[in-house]
């Protein structure tokens, strides 16, 4: 599915490098919005994964319903916000001058693609939590298929299509993004998961509200280390900012991946809690922790032996090609540490302690983060590589933290 996502900024990239910097300098806004209707996600999956295992889903039926009219209602206007203040938000997150009349026309568009994927989060967790993973993905695989299919049409103009450059992309992206939340509501609707309560109640709240004050705090400190962290690196220029945004873009493939692995962690130790077997919960976390491993060394070896073959699909640029392939060294190297982080907290979050994920996250990502980076960039001089150094520690401190809070817990 990410592979399929991230096709728009392989098709922009072929426009140049403007155009790759024009599209990813919406990428921290698109995730500011996003980290609300993940957390928002992840409670209602957390919720839900509890209710399966104690036998009482329709109970995560309400819980769905009730959550789709408080949080869409208020995620419509962060959306309205964001639209109304997009020029001066994309000047702050470092857009410069020359490529920003290009990241309005696509982010402009492509803000409404947002609000479409932030509803389809919150409707397809419950389908996470009951462990429907492959319900999800058909969905999300035809709305990309889509997504890509549109794009190229639009991007560079085919037949009777015209060509609209960035602005194609982000059309593609609204048609992709429809598309899914069409499926997702019709698989609800079939498997009689959208009957139940709508109107939020006192104990609604004091269900949903507790969880989600840790995982919405732990996905806001990600997100302000995220945004600061881009603002930093975006101020090295639009060449240094395009590899960034290159390299970031390939690392999001495996990041994406370890991070269905978190998922899966998460949901199995809900599963476990809820049913009261330690046992098991127990064995899905050796296996996950070791099944991590592997594909932490398979994602590291494809990435530091085909590292020049991955960037060129991304740009020919013969000015960008050795700094890319510096930076794919620091991508392969934290597939080890982010997979183990995300997999350990998501055992640490369906098992209760999303908190402790929170307040370690707060630490290492909104407050170290930043400060090394700012060292790294200011005082040390060493630029874009010193970004990525930045984010390693960062990934290391955040594993280290979730394995020895997972090690206490099993003690």
């Amino acid at each position: 599915m990410i592979l399929l996502s991230n096709v728009d900024i392989i098709l922009v990239g072929a426009l140049g490098t403007e155009a790759i910097a024009a599209v990813s300098i919406f990428t921290q806004p698109r995730m500011m919005i996003l980290t609300l209707a993940r957390s928002l996600a992840a409670v209602i999956a957390l919720l839900a994964a509890g209710h399966y295992g104690r036998g009482t889903k329709g109970k995560a039926s309400d819980l769905l319903l009730q959550s789709v009219l408080v949080w869409g209602a208020v995620l419509f206007l962060v959306h309205v916000f964001f639209y109304r203040y997009l020029d001066s938000i994309l000047r702050w997150m470092g857009a410069e001058e020359s490529y920003l009349a290009l990241a309005l026309s696509y982010a402009d568009v492509a803000l409404f693609a947002v609000f479409v994927t932030s509803i389809t989060a919150i409707l397809q967790a419950v389908m996470l939590g009951f462990g429907k993973t492959g319900a999800v993905l058909r969905t999300n695989l035809q709305g990309n298929v889509v997504n890509v299919a549109v794009s190229a049409l639009l991007i560079f103009g085919m037949g009777p299509f015209p060509a609209l450059g960035v602005q194609g992309a982000a059309i593609g992206t609204v048609v992709g993004t429809v598309f899914t939340l069409a499926g997702t509501v019709l698989y609800l609707r079939d498997k009689k998961m959208l009957r139940g309560r709508c109107v939020p109640s006192r104990a609604y709240f004091r269900e949903f509200l507790p969880v989600f004050g840790g995982v919405f705090s732990e996905q806001g400190f990600e997100r302000i280390g995220m945004v600061l962290y881009t603002r930093m690196v975006a101020e090295l220029g639009t060449v240094p900012y395009a590899v960034h945004a290159i390299c970031m873009n390939f690392c999001d493939f495996y990041y994406c991946f370890a991070g269905g692995l978190g998922k899966a962690s998460m949901v199995l130790a809900g599963h476990s809690r809820g049913k009261g077997d330690p046992e098991a919960w127990e064995q899905y976390l050796r296996v996950g922790i070791k099944w991590g491993l592997i594909f932490s060394l398979i994602s590291f070896l494809v990435t530091f032996l085909l590292r020049e073959e991955i960037f060129a699909v991304y740009s020919k640029d013969a000015g960008t090609m050795a700094l890319g392939c510096v930076i794919l060294v620091f991508v392969a190297a934290v597939s080890f540490p982010e997979a183990h982080a995300m997999i350990c907290a998501g055992a640490l979050r369906g098992s209760g302690k999303t908190t402790q994920v929170a307040v370690y996250s707060f630490v290492s990502i909104a407050v170290l983060r930043p400060i090394v980076t700012a060292i790294f960039l200011y005082k040390m001089e060493w630029g874009l590589v010193g970004a990525w150094m930045a984010l390693a520690i960062d990934q290391s401190i955040r594993a280290g933290c979730a394995h020895f809070l997972l090690r206490r817990l099993c003690v």
